[in-house]
């Protein structure tokens, strides 16, 4: 019945199934593979499953279960039709025993992981994994400079996946992951920074600052692009808008007090950094809390949008009790921040995550290291049944998306386009451009 199907028609069907299944659909006939290995197709099907807001209904979450000693992936269903506490662990493809993994980020449907060996304790390369389609992986080797990954980041005590290497002198790295939209492509940064230090005062300066573009498989140094800022050590990072998010601070300011902070960017696509000014509101609410409140910048995406989380407590306390969110409206514009809500949990704020279903807000909480789907407007918190150090749990939304793995000339790369077939078959393609209707839209949007 399908020979009856317009190219147009199938597209649009496809649109609307899993990544993995429409992969595997590829070897029914030649007419349904030649409109799922289109580059055109590939192209429009993941632009529609970014863009998709019902996505938030689904949140990848990782975390580090210290009893198993290994990092561990849930997908939790935000539908009121499953259960609250409804969600399912996915099996790493990659796991081989010999390695431990550390997360770098989450973007647009890809997860970029740091593999690192379990005896030498050596960082052996960047994985990038497909969850949604399973099998698809692919390793990228890390070049040096590289050395033996301090014990401490085994433990996962920080928030955000920088790390710390120690061989001769110390090196601190700093990674980001990020989807560029113009392009249709990911791209991986790495800042490596090594201490320099005397009796009297110690400063970060740039080793090397390198770009992995996904599509090639190739590094490219691009150190003469040093910001004269520096990024600090335990910033987790934010992909949002084409770019990488940091909370960063000018060499001989305190990074510890909010007010000489700024926003690091990093634009994937001019492969070129900038900055953005913390929000005068934000600015005032320091000056009110005063030096005896313990306080933390962070960055995240928020109703997809570029967002800062203002944590603060009492010195007395060993947890943050409370966070106030911030978002920047307008990206790029300093006077588009607006102060959303504050979020107070007796149970300690240990890491907020992003939001999802229904406006709720995914929080790893300090003293019971539960992770909680809390509502910021009602005030009301159910507890999901997983449970790590509140500071390790890492998420994002859960995207289809038809990235899958290839090589050229022996390099790892991965594509967009799926000239690769399931089950070992050739199948004749043929070139044709597919497009959305908007009727199709409206329907996958409802």
């Amino acid at each position: 019945m399908s020979d009856y199907l317009p190219d147009q028609v199938l597209a649009e069907i496809f649109f609307r199934l899993p990544a993995k299944t429409v992969l595997d659909c590829r070897c029914v006939c030649k007419s349904w593979c030649s409109v799922i290995t289109n580059p055109n197709f590939m192209f429009e099907y993941n632009k529609l499953s970014f863009k998709n807001t019902n996505n938030v209904t689904r949140f990848l979450v990782s975390y580090y279960d210290m009893d198993e000693q290994r990092e561990i992936f849930t997908l939790h269903h935000g539908d009121y039709s499953i259960s609250d506490h409804y969600h399912e662990e996915l099996e790493l493809p990659f796991d081989h025993g010999l390695s431990r993994y550390m997360i770098i980020g989450f973007c647009c449907g890809l997860v970029c992981l740091l593999e690192i060996s379990k005896a030498e304790r050596l960082p052996q390369s960047l994985l990038i994994w497909n969850p949604s389609v399973g099998y698809s992986f692919k390793t990228f080797p890390i070049h040096s400079p590289v050395a033996k990954i301090d014990q401490q980041s085994f433990g996962y005590g920080q928030y955000g996946p920088s790390i710390q290497f120690s061989q001769g002198k110390i090196l601190v790295s700093i990674f980001g992951f990020g989807y560029v939209p113009r392009t249709n492509d990911y791209k991986v940064v790495r800042i490596v920074y090594h201490l320099e230090t005397s009796c009297v005062v110690s400063k970060r300066v740039v080793e090397i600052i390198d770009v992995l573009t996904l599509s090639t498989g190739e590094w490219e140094n691009i150190t003469e692009a040093t910001p004269p800022y520096l990024i600090k050590r335990n910033s987790v990072h934010a992909s949002v808008n084409g770019a990488v998010h940091w909370i960063g601070y000018y060499e001989g300011s305190d990074e510890r007090s909010v007010s000489q902070l700024v926003v690091a960017v990093f634009d994937m696509y001019g492969e070129v950094f900038k900055e953005f000014n913390l929000p005068n509101g934000m600015m005032t609410d320091t000056v009110k809390f005063g030096e005896r409140e313990v306080q933390k910048i962070s960055v995240a995406v928020i109703k997809q949008s570029l967002a800062l989380l203002h944590y603060h407590s009492h010195a007395r306390d060993e947890a943050f009790l409370s966070c106030s969110i911030w978002l920047m409206n307008e990206y790029g514009s300093i006077e588009s921040w607006t102060k959303l809500y504050n979020v107070t949990i007796h149970s300690g704020v240990g890491k907020i995550l992003g939001n999802w279903r229904k406006g709720e807000l995914l929080v790893g909480t300090v003293y019971n290291w539960a992770l909680l789907s809390f509502h910021p407007r009602y005030r009301t918190a159910r507890r999901l049944t997983v449970r790590g150090e509140p500071w390790c749990y890492y998420g994002d939304a859960y995207m289809e998306c038809l990235v899958i793995c290839k090589k050229i000339d022996g390099v790892s790369t991965m594509s967009t386009s799926s000239d690769e077939t399931t089950a070992g078959q050739e199948l004749e393609t043929e070139s044709s451009s597919y497009k959305i209707t908007d009727k199709g839209k409206e329907i996958l949007e409802e």
